[in-house]
């Protein structure tokens, strides 16, 4: 490894290899490199990657040797900036982090280190406004202040109106700010039992030892998890003279929304660039032409807010532009110079300081190839389905496994692929019952990744239940309805009866009247096998497999044992664990059926709901009470996690950490239980379990209003089977995916293994097999799918793929402004409150109380968001999904209502009316 530990860079070249990103970290690589190629750069200097692990390693002590250095790298830069750190004239620096792998807004960043109270006189009026922030930015980073108790007194100090009579001093805005830096000054003392450091050699170290401790916070640890980075060292940290930015911002060589169009973007705002990058100004905004720097669009910001400080003589500027034409040009030209410099479009931060532009960072735009790749595989999947469609028109519909499993990754696919064919689990339940899926259903399954979701092939799904049958499904009709899908085919295709079918059919007559036979018998004993016979093995199984000892085994035989706990779990106990809340969702329709034809789909719809919410045996139901028990002292984590340690948030999705390997979410959620406020789930449930009840004892009664009192035995067979097994459809998924990860604990293994960490999962079981003889082969393989699977993600998919118009594919909708959507009924009452947008629970903000839950879907990771919801409102799911079934549990309404996240704004008002499967919008203007 190199022994030396600072780089310098500046005046038209750097020390360092430019190339070594793991040495100088990505910042500090790009600012050698731009140095090296001649182009406007701050000087400064790199501390190296390999001092923070040393750092890190030894308790916070300083490498040997680097105190020493440092100081020469400072004297380096006083003597070519000719100003003088913390002295006049002052040399300003910041201090910020860069790891090898692009990590941005992870770690911590000081600015303008090296202020301090003997330079107001010398700075003028400008130093107390500079200085405040300083004081800010370093109590937060160093000594972890929250922003918030900043905030209080910034709003105590700098909104205080002259009055007359009073002391106009406090008018005076750089009286405030002086006045705001000992305030914040106070803050920091009381905080941390010590004054503020006035020597800025202190600030600089303490500076140093903050970006290097960042590497290892809260933040950039998830980020590191959920993004697989490993083997990085630790941060780098880059010390650079100041530029002192009058206008400052960010340019995209490429416009990373149109690449096609030959456009750059660039933005600007008055002061220096952190502003612009954190999103705390709004800036002007320039689309240029990348060949000939023409202007061709711009939005001009209004900057009342920022021009208010200095005075009233400074208004007249708030809208005006922060670049002439001319100015825009020659920044244009610069950075066409540094992409065709690094070759690839750049992400260029700038400054403008007395009419000459400086370059504060640049780095390859990320995603950009996940960008370009977007319409390329459009249009390939559309070609694909060309192929697939033939001379017969064809339809998809989005399966509800997409529920729990939106996107799958290359190897989740090929394993639940597997699962849902005919000769997987969901198939052999079905074989159980006396169906005959056709041999194309038992090879290929009847579902189709499309644009990287899972969609439903109804001629396929047709062919499930009896090989040879010419089932089918009304393609029109399902076009229309696509719920229709759930239900048996109900059309008869004569072009395909042909003579064999004839010759069959009394064959096939006969399996029907036993099929019928066999699941009415399943039925009857369904549960109490699943309980005595299935389950104690089965558990028995995965107790032991969790708890096995991978390493020793040799690559062949994880593999086979990876094929071996498939078989176990997704062939065998699968189709077991799927027949309860099977012969559940019959129950439940038949319930429901029976009630909307004696008292209209409204009323007969909303009452079965009504007598299927507050069941016993959920494990969603259960798990929720058990996180409010630990959240309130009740039970430990420990104790949780054994319980429930193998779920997670699209726990379908192999790829996803179970709760047993990283805690967490499970801990981020916690607090909205801690709150005593919030509603306890098991009070909750007890309660809907109660009005349940209550409501059962009226049905009788009820019946006889109607004039169905002849109804009432079979009423009561529906709902006892309903109620009895409708929980498994949740318990089930409970148990299977306690199976379900041993098979990502040999996924993982084999990922260590080979050092490919969550890239495994965009291989195949196949290339599993042969990885380490086609390792070369196979890896630019895997990182072209894992595009794919990035890039399709971005694309907006319908419910239903129609042969008839798939130019359209993948196209995002227009909508019409409206008032009313109408969606599906899947759990009964009204309610109002603010639309919440969230399309990944570990990552939801606080959602205060009384809002609606707005989603594409939901799954038992979502639960503890139901606590304070007033309503949910889902893109996909019915009756028995699980945002339904939790929603009930809850006592409140939900409607499924497609492309709802792009219909409702966030934070609009809105009315959820699960009665009849309407919401309103009724403001967009209410927030909280």
């Amino acid at each position: 490894m190199d022994s030396q530990r600072i780089y310098f860079f500046g005046d038209h070249g750097a020390e360092g290899d430019p190339a070594r990103k793991d040495i100088l970290g990505g910042k500090g690589a790009s600012l050698a490199a731009m140095s090296k190629a001649g182009l406007p750069v701050p000087p400064g200097f790199i501390i190296s990657t390999a001092c923070c692990r040393e750092f890190l390693e030894n308790d916070g002590k300083w490498p040997d040797g680097l105190e020493v250095e440092v100081k020469k790298n400072l004297a380096r830069l006083e003597r070519l900036t000719g100003r003088t750190y913390g002295a006049n004239p002052p040399l300003l620096v910041s201090v910020r982090s860069g790891a090898a792998v692009s990590m941005p807004g992870m770690m911590d960043t000081i600015l303008n280190c090296g202020l301090n109270p003997g330079l107001a006189e010398s700075m003028g009026q400008s130093f107390w406004p500079v200085y405040a922030q300083f004081v800010l930015m370093f109590g937060k980073t160093v000594a972890g202040i929250r922003v918030a108790e900043f905030e209080a007194i910034e709003r105590e100090v700098m909104h205080v109106e002259a009055k007359p009579g009073h002391d106009h001093e406090r008018a005076d805005p750089a009286a405030r700010y002086r006045e705001l830096a000992r305030r914040y000054s106070e803050l920091y003392t009381q905080k941390t039992g010590r004054p503020f450091p006035a020597n800025p050699r202190e600030s600089l170290t303490q500076c140093i030892e903050a970006v290097f401790g960042s590497w290892n916070n809260e933040r950039a640890v998830t980020y590191r998890r959920e993004h697989d980075i490993r083997g990085c060292l630790g941060t780098a940290v880059t010390v650079q003279a100041m530029f002192p930015s009058e206008v400052s911002g960010i340019v995209f060589t490429a416009n990373p929304n149109n690449i096609e169009d030959g456009e750059m973007v660039i933005e600007s705002a008055y002061g220096l660039g952190e502003a612009v990058v954190s999103g705390d100004v709004h800036p002007d905004n320039f689309i240029v032409d990348r060949t000939t720097y023409a202007i061709k669009r711009r939005t001009i910001s209004h900057k009342m807010h920022r021009v208010a400080a200095l005075g009233d003589d400074a208004k007249q500027d708030a809208d005006a532009t922060t670049l002439t034409d001319a100015q825009i040009k020659e920044l244009a030209g610069i950075c066409m110079n540094i992409e065709r410099y690094f070759g690839s479009p750049m992400d260029i931060e700038w400054g403008l300081a007395d009419g000459k532009f400086s370059l504060l960072q640049s780095r390859p735009i990320r995603g950009l190839e996940i960008v370009e790749d977007i319409e390329v595989g459009r249009k390939e999947e559309i070609h694909r389905l060309r192929e697939l469609e033939g001379s017969n028109r064809k339809v998809w519909i989005q399966h509800n496994l997409s529920e729990t499993l939106p996107t799958p990754t290359p190897l989740t696919w090929d394993i639940v692929r597997r699962f849902m064919s005919g000769n997987g689990g969901f198939g052999r339940m079905y074989r159980d019952f006396g169906y005959t899926p056709s041999p194309t259903v038992c090879e290929q399954g009847f579902l189709e990744l499309i644009c990287g979701r899972i969609y439903a092939d109804p001629q396929r799904a047709a062919e499930m239940f009896w090989s040879g049958m010419p089932l089918c499904y009304d393609l029109n009709a399902l076009a229309k309805n696509p719920k229709l899908i759930d239900a048996a085919p109900s059309g008869f295709d004569a072009e395909r009866a042909d003579v064999a079918f004839l010759a069959n059919l009394p064959g096939l007559v006969r399996k029907m009247m036993k099929c019928s036979k066999t699941m009415k018998a399943v039925r009857r004993t369904v549960v109490e096998r699943f309980e005595q016979e299935v389950l104690p093995p089965y558990l028995a199984w995965v107790r032991e497999k969790r708890h096995q000892d991978l390493q020793p085994l040799s690559t062949n035989e994880l593999v086979a044992e990876l094929r071996a706990r498939m078989a176990r779990v997704l062939d065998d106990f699968a189709g077991e664990s799927l027949k309860p809340g099977f012969f559940g969702g019959i129950a439940e329709a038949s319930l429901s059926g029976l009630l909307e034809q004696l008292m209209g789909q409204e009323t007969g719809r909303q009452l079965a709901m009504s007598l299927t919410q507050g069941l016993e045996g959920d494990t969603t139901v259960q798990q929720g009470i058990a996180m409010c028990n630990v959240a309130r002292g009740r039970l430990t984590l420990a104790d949780f996690i054994e319980q429930y340690g193998h779920r997670t948030v699209e726990e379908m999705e192999l790829s996803r950490p179970r709760w047993r390997e990283d805690h967490s979410y499970v801990t981020q959620i916690l607090g909205v239980y801690l709150d005593p406020s919030a509603p306890s789930p098991e009070a909750q449930h007890t309660l809907r379990a109660e009005k349940r009840e209550a409501l059962e004892r009226t049905l009788p009664g009820l019946l006889a209003q109607w004039g169905g009192s002849s109804l009432l035995e079979d009423v009561l067979a529906d709902l006892q089977d309903a109620q009895k097994m409708l929980p498994y459809r949740e318990s089930g998924k409970h148990y299977l995916m306690m199976g379900y990860e041993t098979i990502r604990q040999v996924i993982v293994e084999l990922g260590k293994r080979w050092d490919l960490g969550r890239d495994v999962f965009f291989l195949t079981l196949d290339d599993l097999e042969s990885y380490e003889t086609r390792r070369e082969a196979l890896q630019p393989v895997c990182a072209s799918r894992k595009i794919r699977w990035q890039s399709a993600k971005r694309l907006e998919m319908p419910v239903v793929i129609d042969t008839n118009d798939l130019a359209n594919l993948g196209v995002p909708k227009t909508y019409e402004a409206a008032t009313e959507l109408a969606g599906e009924p899947i759990a009964p009452g009204v309610a109002s409150g603010i639309a919440r947008l969230v399309y990944d629970p570990q990552k939801a903000a606080d959602l205060c109380t009384d809002y609606v839950l707005v989603c594409p879907s939901t799954d038992p990771g979502w639960a503890a968001l139901f606590v304070r919801a007033k309503a949910l409102i889902v893109e996909r799911g019915g009756v028995l999904s699980h945002g339904a079934i939790v929603a009930r549990d809850f006592g409140i309404p939900a409607i499924a209502c497609p492309d709802a996240t792009r219909r409702i704004p966030d934070k609009t008002l809105v009315r959820v009316d699960g009665n009849r499967g309407i919401v309103t919008l009724l403001s967009e203007d209410a927030k909280r």
